[in-house]
């Protein structure tokens, strides 16, 4: 599906309130929390994905160049501008991290390429786009929960 491009302002705020329900004996009650909005964030090297992940949609700049970093992509004095771009998809919002490496870092780029053959943690590992990570989920059952 096409995505269309949104400022980064306009995407969901870093952290925003929430109501849940705290499930406890004797009784339930509502409780107001601030909880982290996440979203998914493309990191994309030379015009192709390395990794997409869930990320708080605030500094995707140093986000961008710590993964750089940590994964030995680019060392410190060669870290590549990052270009953010945001998505409105139909299924939410979604960040690309656009980076461009000169040629002599390219094979270190090929030597962290990311592959991953099992649902692991938040099941984005080995996803490698955003379209893949922001597919629709099937309904659920409608469910009889009592507090």
């Amino acid at each position: 599906p096409a995505r269309g491009r949104m400022k980064l302002g306009a995407m969901i705020p870093a952290a925003a309130p929430a109501t849940r329900v705290r499930a406890q004996v004797p009784a339930g009650a509502a409780v107001g929390r601030t909880l982290p909005e996440e979203t998914p964030v493309a990191l994309v090297y030379n015009g192709g994905t390395q990794a997409v992940m869930m990320a708080t949609p605030a500094d995707i700049e140093d986000f961008a160049a710590g993964f750089t970093l940590t994964e030995g992509i680019a060392p410190r004095d060669a870290l590549p501008p990052v270009e953010v771009i945001a998505h409105d998809t139909p299924t939410g919002p979604a960040i690309e991290a656009r980076m461009w490496l000169p040629p002599e870092l390219e094979g270190s780029l090929r030597a962290r390429r990311r592959a991953s053959v099992g649902p692991v943690g938040c099941g984005l590992c080995g996803i490698d786009s955003l379209d893949q990570a922001l597919r629709p989920l099937p309904p659920l059952p409608e469910a009889h929960v009592g507090l």
